[in-house]
Order: structure tokens, then sequence, then C-alpha cells
């Protein structure tokens, strides 16, 4: 089987339309849904367990966590053909538990990300935390660079986004990776999808 890294860590967005048809998918239970384009595929389980397992951090405790952590996304997509591409964009949505509280979102999520980077190797801010709106929503967003490595400790560039919807007593957070090689189009092609992120519970 072809050996594949998904990238995934791990705004003030205008609205615009989809360059490509697209379909909302509705989480009705907790009361989200989201735009996903006819070009992402959806991520089984199992997928989603056997690339994470095929990520490797600096760290080789951080390693094993990541590789024995079970939790699962509410929702996932990736960009790109497995059989051909080894590194597929993918978008996640989890919903954590956190002591923060996000009343200043910018100072939390920079507490919450430098946990984070702890773990990342050559972690550096492209764009620094800050708080935005979508659809209505107060969020917070941020973006990153840091190197992951494969089995062989080959190692790849990578820019990774987040955003953070805060509720009481948790937040979901919006995950995206990609290539850092030329990967401002694929990020505003992410930016798209995020912006059409709703809340209604």
């Amino acid at each position: 089987m072809k050996q594949r890294y998904w990238i995934f860590v791990p705004l003030i967005l205008t609205s615009f339309l989809f360059a490509n048809p697209t379909k909302r998918v509705e989480l009705k239970s907790l009361g989200l849904s989201i735009e996903k384009p006819d070009t992402w595929e959806d991520v089984t389980d199992e997928e989603f367990r056997d690339s994470k397992n095929q990520v490797h951090l600096e760290s080789k405790t951080f390693t094993k966590l990541l590789h024995e952590n079970n939790e699962l996304p509410l929702f996932s997509i990736r960009k790109g053909d497995p059989e051909i591409d080894q590194y597929l964009t993918i978008i996640n949505i989890k919903a954590l538990k956190s002591e923060l509280e996000f009343h200043n979102i910018p100072v939390d999520l920079r507490t919450y990300l430098f946990r984070v980077s702890m773990a990342l190797k050559k972690f550096e801010y492209l764009i620094e935390p800050k708080a935005v709106r979508i659809n209505g929503n107060l969020a917070g967003f941020a973006l990153f660079s840091h190197i992951i490595m494969d089995e062989d400790q080959n190692e790849t560039q990578v820019v990774s986004a987040i955003w953070i919807f805060p509720r009481k007593g948790y937040f979901y957070m919006i995950g995206s990776g990609m290539v850092q090689n030329d990967f401002e189009p694929i990020l505003e092609e992410v930016k798209q999808i995020v912006s059409s992120f709703k809340i209604s519970k």
C-alpha cells in the first residue's frame, strides 16, 4: 500500500461563491453545519487512524501520545488522491474541553498553541493569534509553520491553520494543514470552507 501522510495538527472572511459545487453537511445533534466541495472526500475513521500513525514528531514521547490517542474528529475531509499524492490536505472539526475560558481569545489561543508548539519542531507563527468573526460567531484564528517527519525521519515543512470557537466549558476547533511550498492557493480554499461553518445551538 502506498504510504501517504495527511497533514494535520494539528478570520475575517469575505463571502463569495465556491468555484466547485458544494454540499452542506449537517451535524444536527450538535447544531453544526459546513459546506463540503465536491472535490473534497470524506475521511473514514480507519483512514484517520492510519494517517495519524504515519506522522512522527521530534519528541518520541509526543509521537507515542499522538499514536495512542483514539479520539476521532466530528467531521473530517481531505483533498488529494491517496494513490498519487504523498501529502494530502485535511480539515478536521473537533470538540475539545479546556480550562481556558477564552475571555481574551488572542491571549488564551496563544497559551493553547504554546502547549502545542512544545510537541512540534521549528514552530513559527505566520499569523499571530487573533479574534475573528465567522457567520456571527466569535472565534480565534492563527497560522503557523512547523516540521513533520515520517518513519524514516524525513522532514517536511508544513503550514497549519487553526480556528477555535469558544463555547461554555469547551470549544470547537477546526484544524487544517498543507505543505508549505505554494500553500497559499490551498489555504484560500480551506478558508472558503471554514467561512461556511455555522453553529445554531
